[in-house]
């Protein structure tokens, strides 16, 4: 059963909250709920999930979540990233993921330890920061071959053939 002040999961037989201490009085609409709260395992914005601490290591930048915004937030279950596909949005929520996405993916999903999290989200980060170097490295590429190409084009009209 689910502690109405806290949110923490108790013992069904427990009268009181394990974690704050309030009485843990059952009543009609309580099984509901407490069947209702386990069947989301990891509701994006539940109160069972927000009261999760955020463990030392987890908060920071997110590279991850600053480059892939909604797909990551999906990935992570962090369902508030979805607004990074509104237009006028999307950028600003990108930053927004970047700062508070990892903290936000550790209250949204289950994770089995911090080593667990801080791998996943390390993974993400090289991905996003792989990516973003192709793309700048192809940027360069096609800028040296188009310049090239044009001084060709350029030097051959230029010619004078006898």
């Amino acid at each position: 059963m689910y502690c109405q002040a806290c949110g923490k999961l108790n013992q069904d037989t427990a009268k009181f909250c394990s974690q704050c201490g309030n009485s843990l009085a059952q009543s009609e609409i309580m099984p509901l709920i407490d069947s209702v709260a386990e069947q989301m395992d990891s509701a994006p914005i539940s109160s069972q999930r927000n009261h999760v601490p955020i463990p030392p290591g987890v908060e920071g930048w997110s590279w991850g979540a600053f480059i892939f915004g909604w797909f990551w937030a999906v990935c992570n279950k962090t369902w508030i990233g979805l607004l990074a596909l509104l237009p006028g949005v999307g950028f600003v929520m990108h930053i927004i993921l970047g700062f508070k996405g990892r903290e936000w993916a550790w209250q949204n999903d289950h994770w089995d330890s911090v080593e667990h999290f801080q791998k996943v989200q390390r993974r993400w980060s090289q991905w996003a920061i792989g990516i973003v170097l192709a793309m700048i490295g192809s940027f360069v590429l096609l800028m040296i071959l188009m310049s090239s190409s044009t001084a060709y084009l350029l030097n051959s009209t230029n010619t004078v053939r006898l």
